[in-house]
């Protein structure tokens, strides 16, 4: 079934964000105290926002939660009134956002991506331990959009963090675009398949910071709590890379 064409989320949170005078994601993110990566990526439309990011963004914007995440409820009009059910303005609480309510989001941060082709695979996954390890059955679950800027990248597929093991870069549930192609770099995320499985067969799994290569050894950092660990060579099946939002952006 075709994708409903309409306002989502993200369009309504930068909506918001407009008439609040929250001029980035990155000012978002500092106003709900959460990762600026996934503020981003809800503010940009690559990732859901969830009921938990949402009810943050209630708080700061002086929104309600139906309407930012289903369209439902009182729609924010202008500083300091909602749209009721019945279409009357009304008075709302004070917010606490100072600034412009004419601020305009970059077109890095608004981009429309309704019209893109949900090809991208979402690889079923679970968590798999306390060391941060989690698992890829080989089955898909579930398709999303294809970035902009991945538009002509084959093999390109999607993972749900899991477990805590590197936030808050990640939390669970964020959506994590990879790229089986590109070589891993010093300072990037990667996703690393091992070759020991789990007891059922499936893939044994880590999403970590690459901190280097030396020969035969990888060392990996992860942030919660905060260790750098060394795989060897025959340990490791293959090593893929995390991309950024400025990747999925094509910029």
């Amino acid at each position: 079934m075709p994708d409903q064409i309409g306002p989502t989320a993200s369009h309504r949170l930068r909506h918001a964000m407009q008439l609040r005078g929250v001029g980035s994601g990155a000012e978002l993110a500092r106003l709900t105290d959460q990762n600026e990566v996934t503020v981003r990526s809800h503010v940009n439309g690559t990732r859901d926002v969830s009921k938990r990011a949402a009810e943050a963004y209630s708080r700061a914007l002086n929104i309600d939660v139906a309407w930012l995440l289903y369209g439902n409820g009182s729609a924010p009009t202008a500083r300091g009134t909602q749209q009721g059910s019945t279409g009357q303005s009304e008075e709302a609480p004070e917010e606490d956002v100072e600034g412009p309510s004419n601020i305009s989001l970059s077109s890095s941060e608004a981009p429309d991506f309704r019209f893109l082709a949900k090809d991208v695979p979402v690889l079923g996954q679970a968590e798999c331990g306390s060391d941060g390890a989690f698992t890829l059955n080989g089955e898909t679950i579930d398709f999303v959009r294809r970035p902009p800027g991945q538009l002509n990248r084959k093999g390109v597929y999607c993972i749900y963090a899991a477990g805590s093991s590197m936030e808050p870069v990640y939390e669970a549930g964020d959506l994590i675009y990879v790229d089986p192609h590109r070589p891993p770099r010093a300072g990037r995320d990667v996703v690393i398949q091992l070759v020991a499985k789990c007891p059922g067969g499936e893939e044994r799994c880590f999403l970590k910071r690459l901190v280097r290569r030396s020969g035969t050894k990888w060392r990996l950092k992860q942030f919660n709590p905060e260790k750098e660990f060394v795989l060897d060579d025959k340990e490791v099946r293959t090593v893929h890379l995390v991309l950024k939002n400025q990747e999925l952006l094509g910029f």
